[in-house]
Order: structure tokens, then C-alpha cells, then sequence
């Protein structure tokens, strides 16, 4: 029966990231006592790290957030490539959603100056750009991060809400078992509600970020659209993340 509610608890956690002691109580239909004995043990195995009131995944080959300028030194050509990809879905007429992250930044640079709206929580995207005749662009505004030049919260998110996009092309810092991941949680909501609000959702990542995992889970692959990614991906890599959705 423990080896089962093991794997039941380390289940729940490949899918949402973190779990609480009281879903896995009315879950298992055991104590608060069973449930934190196993958290205890799971720990010990250094398969998660318990916090207050449950537990989260073990970050396990994660890339700690590195300032904007490191990460841009990183899979530079790979970042290009997929930019690339990016550029070449957008359509005349298209109204997308380009979130922060030195791959997105690249978008830009790859498309053809079609009249397109252009939304964005990004300041070195905006000011990339917001002198193109063709692009109506759209800065949503909302708390200064400084860490990633990225607008964030409470008052960014409610502008979101209320934003309808065709494509919506956002980063992350890992994507393992069924879950997006990204290392702040604001950032993360906010990303959350425009993939929501997106037609067709995609999540833009070279081949370094699978089998990653950061701090917060923000997305379901499975509900994606397609990731897209670059050309060094492995094709085990590939097949395995393929069975949740489009690998491009």
C-alpha cells in the first residue's frame, strides 16, 4: 500500500508540479499523518522537497534564472532557428502575442513586415518593434521585473484577460512530464491567461529546456498547440514528448 501511494503522490506531482497534504489525504483517503510520513520518505529519496501544507517537484537539471544578457550568450543559433519558425506562422492580418525570453526576442528579426498587431509584456520587444509601420503594437503594462525587462501582476494580468490573440508564442525555463515550467510565478500567471485566450498556443524552447524543470508549472503540454524547438533535439526526446502534443 506506501509503494502505491508513492507512486499515486510522485504521479500527481508529474502532472501539477506541486501537490498539498489535503488533496492527497482526499485523495488516497488516508491521515494527514500517512500523507506527511510519505512526504517525509519521498524526500529522503530525493524525489521532492516539502513545503508548508504539501510539497514540489524536485528541480532536477535545472538551470538556475540567469539574467537577460547570460541567457542571450546561450544556444544563440538555436534560439535563431526557431525564431525562424515562429515567424514563418504569422499571417497578414494576425493578432499575436510574443511573451519575453531571448528566443522571442528573435521573432522579430525573422518576420516579413506583414500588417500584423503585435501584444507583448516585453520592453526590449517592444522597443524592437514599435517603429515598424506595419505592426500595431501593444505594450501591456503591470510591475517592472527587472530580472527579464518584463511587465508582471496584478494589474498586467487583468489586461490580459481581456486580450483575444490568434498566436501566442511564450518561453520557458523547462518542459518535463506534462508540465511548462518557468522560474517566477508572476511571470508564469500571466502566461498562463494569454495562452488561454490564444487560437493556437505554442511554446517556444531549444532542445536544452526538455526534461528541465523550474519552480513553477504553469501550462499543461497537452493542451498546447505544438512546442517548438530546434534541430538538436534528440529523436528519443522528440518521440517521448510527442505523444503529449506537436513537436515542430
Amino acid at each position: 500500500m506506501k509503494e502505491s501511494r508513492h507512486v499515486a503522490i510522485l504521479q500527481e506531482l508529474d502532472k501539477h508540479g506541486v501537490v498539498s497534504v489535503k488533496s492527497l489525504k482526499d485523495m488516497l483517503g488516508v491521515t494527514d499523518m500517512t500523507v506527511r510520513r510519505d512526504l517525509i520518505e519521498l524526500e529522503e529519496q530525493d524525489l521532492l522537497v516539502r513545503v508548508h501544507g504539501g510539497a514540489h517537484r524536485k528541480v532536477k537539471n535545472s538551470i538556475s534564472e540567469a539574467l537577460r544578457t547570460e541567457k542571450h550568450m546561450v544556444h544563440m543559433e538555436e534560439k535563431q532557428e526557431i525564431a525562424q519558425k515562429c515567424a514563418q506562422m504569422v499571417n497578414d492580418g494576425d493578432t499575436i502575442f510574443i511573451g519575453s525570453g531571448t528566443t522571442t526576442d528573435y521573432i522579430g528579426d525573422f518576420l516579413n513586415g506583414q500588417k500584423i498587431s503585435i501584444v507583448t509584456n516585453s520592453l526590449p520587444i517592444f522597443e524592437k518593434l514599435k517603429d515598424v509601420a506595419n505592426y500595431d503594437v501593444i505594450l501591456i503594462g503591470g510591475r517592472y521585473r527587472v530580472k527579464t525587462q518584463t511587465f508582471v501582476g496584478q494589474f498586467a494580468n487583468r489586461l490580459l484577460n481581456d486580450i483575444k490573440v490568434n498566436k501566442a508564442f511564450i518561453g520557458t525555463n523547462g518542459l518535463d512530464g506534462n508540465t511548462v515550467s518557468t522560474a517566477n510565478e508572476e511571470e508564469g500567471m500571466g502566461e498562463r491567461i494569454i495562452l488561454d485566450n490564444a487560437i493556437e498556443k505554442y511554446i517556444v524552447a531549444d532542445h536544452s529546456k526538455f526534461d528541465q524543470y523550474s519552480f513553477y508549472s504553469f501550462y499543461d503540454i497537452d493542451q498546447l498547440t505544438a512546442v517548438i524547438t530546434d534541430s538538436a533535439i534528440t529523436e528519443d526526446v522528440k518521440a517521448k514528448y510527442q505523444t503529449l502534443t506537436t513537436i515542430l
